[in-house]
């Protein structure tokens, strides 16, 4: 189960992403990881040296693009970033996560490897993340020519409930920006439905993330 000190920090993760150099983009992701350990050994590395251009290549192509939806961004700008493949989005993703975390992730951990769960035709390769301080959080990837985080599987906890309001309102507008920000959220369904399924989720966080898909996926 994502714990519950993830979904705490989201907020500040999410707020980061504000603050994208439009003239940061790049026309490739670049390598993700050679297996699940080594992806999320790269982002702890990274984030403890704070060289978070180093993480844009660890998280799934436009997720953190979609994610900031859930810190108030306008259907353009989120469309925009995906057009452009813009990394510094991801690249401030990674820093807010850096800032909200504390310690997790940046002082010394044990890394686990989980069990593998299939959603659709993905496969999700769980993390088991247990830092010296105690406690043990969980963190998906999956092969996306090489391994990358999943941040809807991984974070969807702090993130659905968040975007439950901007996403009734996509479903709203009739605009080229807001059919290519749908067509984007509909490719991550499968990750929150991985994240909703997993064991000793709070009640109130699946009604949350289930309400999410119901938007997504709503026709007309």
């Amino acid at each position: 189960m994502v714990s519950l000190a993830i979904v705490a920090f989201m907020a500040v993760m999410l707020a980061s992403c504000r603050q994208v150099d439009p003239g940061e983009t790049s026309d490739t992701l670049g390598p993700g990881g050679e297996s699940p350990e080594s992806a999320v050994d790269a982002l702890i590395e990274s984030l403890g040296a704070a060289d978070f251009d180093s993480t844009v290549s660890l998280a799934v192509a436009n997720q953190a693009a979609l994610a900031t939806l859930a810190e108030g961004a306008t259907f353009g700008q989120v469309a925009d970033a995906i057009r452009s493949n813009d990394q510094a989005i991801v690249a401030n993703f990674w820093a807010g996560f850096a800032q909200g975390a504390g310690s997790f992730l940046t002082e010394s951990v044990e890394l686990e490897p989980g069990e593998v769960v299939e959603r659709d035709g993905i496969e999700y390769e769980i993390v088991r993340i247990i830092p010296e301080s105690g406690g043990e959080r969980e963190v998906m990837a999956r092969d996306n020519e090489g391994y990358r985080i999943d941040l809807f599987a991984s974070f969807a906890p702090g993130l659905a409930p968040r975007m439950v309001g901007p996403v009734e309102r996509l479903l709203a507008a009739q605009t080229a920006d807001a059919r290519l920000v749908l067509s984007e959220l509909r490719e991550v369904v499968p990750s929150l439905l991985v994240a909703a399924e997993r064991p000793d989720q709070p009640a109130e966080v699946v009604q949350s993330v289930l309400r999410l898909v119901e938007l997504i996926t709503r026709v007309g």
